[in-house]
Formats: C-alpha cells, structure tokens, sequence
C-alpha cells in the first residue's frame, strides 16, 4: 500500500509542462495544419509497394523514417508560410468571418495565439529540418540513391513552399492545381524510387492516384472560397473559371479517377479482382459531385473527399497486400 502511494505521489510531482508552453505547442501544431494527416497515407502506400515486391530490408527502414519525417515537416513549412501569407493580406480574416470559433481556433494567427514572426520561424525551422532530413535519407539509404529522385525530394519542398509566397505558385494559372499534384506524388513516389532506384507502372499509378485525391480536397476548398480568393487576386481555378464549367472541371476529374483505377487493375500487375475494393471510394466520388456540384454543399462534399481517401488508402492498401503478383 505504501509502495503504491509512493509510486503516485513521484506521478503527482512529475514535471509538467505550463499551461502557455502546452498552448503554444498546440498553436504550432494548428499553424503547421497537423490534423491533416492524409500525406503519411502517400508515404504509407509506397512502403507497402516497396513490401509487395519484396524490396524492403531492415537497413532500408532508417531511411524510410526519414522520409516521412521529412514528408511532414515540409508539409508543416508549407501549411505556416501559406497560412502568414492568407494572415497578411486578409485572405483567411475574409473566409473566416463569422464563422464559429472552433474553426477559427486552427487560425493561430488570426485569434492571436501566435505573432506572425512566430510563425515565420516555424516555417524557416520546419523547412530547413525537411531539406536535412530527406538529404540524410539518401545518406542512410543501403544503396544508390538515383541523381533524379534525389533533385526531386529537394525540388519538390522547394516547390512547396512557393505555394502562397515567393513565386506565390497558388496565386498564378494552373500554379495551385500542379503544385498539388507534384507534391502529391512525390510523396508516394520517394519511398519507392530512393530504395528500388526504379519506378513501376504500380507506382505511377497509384501516385497519381493519391495526388489526384488531394486536388480535389483542394478544389472543393477553393470553390468555398471563391469570394476571398479573387479578392486578393488567388487565381485558382475556382476563381477563374464560371460555377457551371467549373462544376464540369470537378466531373473530369472524377471521371479522370475512375480511369486510373480501371488501368491500375488492368494494365499493371495488380490483381483485377482488386478493383470490387475501389467500389466505396467511387461511390464516395460520386456522393461528393452530388453534394458539392447538385447541392451546393461544398463544405460537405469536401468532407466526402476526405473520407474518400481513408477508404481508398484502405483499399489500395488491401490490394496490393493481396493482389500485386512479383
């Protein structure tokens, strides 16, 4: 008895962090959109194709962790240097106006949880910890780490970053929409190509996949945003396109979905008999057009998206685990 008021008493004094120091954290984590989870998935996915054609090996698994460590705190940078951006010219104080405050509470900078060189310094730290972590990747790699897929892995941060500063790649034509889909890709495509120095038709596919996911996360995003966004001149396509073509923009690339899965399990080594696993993300594709395009539920229909890519990571997971013959 004595021996277990002991052990909570030592529990009770442990040291804990401040209330503010805890704050803080949380806000950094809010700036650095934490809670979007969904790139380990494109991670995740090429380490399984990495695993269904036999190429992982324990050494390889230093490299790999560093990949997706990398993989989250580029996405951290980019998400802080895009929300400085949004904070200083107005964009997000536009799209966040009377709305409820457990959703502007994941804009630090626009409640005051954090100041804007706060903000900068994560973006900066996060960055350069990226930049090294994926350089030491290719470092701890076993083998040879092709010259193109390293120059990727840096390029596309590079490019990442761009997204709402710099070049401000979001604010120009087409610039937010192939800055999703590179850096979608990339993230299922490094695990694979750094440890194999290859690239199969599984892998293409299935990055295009993934990245084509997120873009439409994206899409749907920015038709809800449509207002600020022109305000402040962001040229997505949601801006400069009219609703009705813009509403077919979202049907072609449902339709460009269903054709990359039909060639993953047709044209590939992946068992056709995979595809029935698909059948809830389709379903899921199509409940979003309904919902987004018929109904004007944007933010609905981007939930869907979202949802969609737990299902289908789930599912392509499942089929490559199953159905990818060496």
């Amino acid at each position: 008895m004595n021996a277990l008021a002991e052990r909570a008493a030592a529990s009770s004094a442990a040291p804990v962090a401040p209330p503010a120091l805890r704050l803080k954290a949380v806000s950094f984590l809010r700036l650095g959109k934490a809670r979007v989870y969904h790139y380990v998935y494109g991670w995740a996915l090429g380490v399984l194709l990495l695993h269904a054609d036999g190429l992982v090996t324990p050494g390889m698994l230093p490299s790999l962790i560093c990949l997706l460590a990398g993989t989250l705190a580029i996405q951290w940078s980019a998400s802080a240097a895009d929300d400085v951006s949004g904070f200083l010219n107005g964009h997000d104080a536009r799209n966040y106006a009377g709305r409820p405050l457990v959703t502007r509470v994941r804009k630090p900078l626009l409640t005051g949880a954090l100041t804007v060189v706060e903000a900068k310094r994560f973006a900066a730290a996060a960055f350069c910890s990226g930049m090294l972590v994926f350089a030491l990747a290719a470092y701890l790699q076993p083998g040879p780490v092709p010259l193109l897929a390293f120059i990727f892995a840096l390029g596309m941060p590079v490019v990442g970053v761009q997204y709402s500063c710099g070049l401000k790649l979001s604010y120009r034509p087409l610039g937010l929409e192939v800055t999703i889909l590179l850096t979608g890709a990339v993230t299922v495509l490094m695990p694979y190509w750094f440890a194999s120095g290859t690239l199969t038709p599984e892998v293409l596919l299935v990055s295009a996949l993934f990245a084509l996911w997120l873009l439409l996360v994206v899409s749907y995003g920015n038709a809800s945003d449509r207002a600020g966004d022109a305000a402040v001149r962001r040229r997505t396509l949601a801006v400069l396109l009219l609703p009705s073509w813009f509403a077919v923009l979202l049907h072609f690339l449902v339709a460009v979905h269903a054709v990359l899965l039909v060639l993953l399990f047709t044209t590939t080594r992946m068992d056709p008999v995979g595809m029935a696993l698909s059948a809830p993300v389709v379903a899921l594709q199509l409940a979003q057009l309904y919902y987004g395009v018929y109904r004007r539920e944007v933010r609905k229909a981007r939930f869907l998206v979202l949802l969609s890519i737990d299902v289908g990571t789930a599912a392509l997971a499942t089929a490559i685990l199953t159905g990818l013959s060496p």
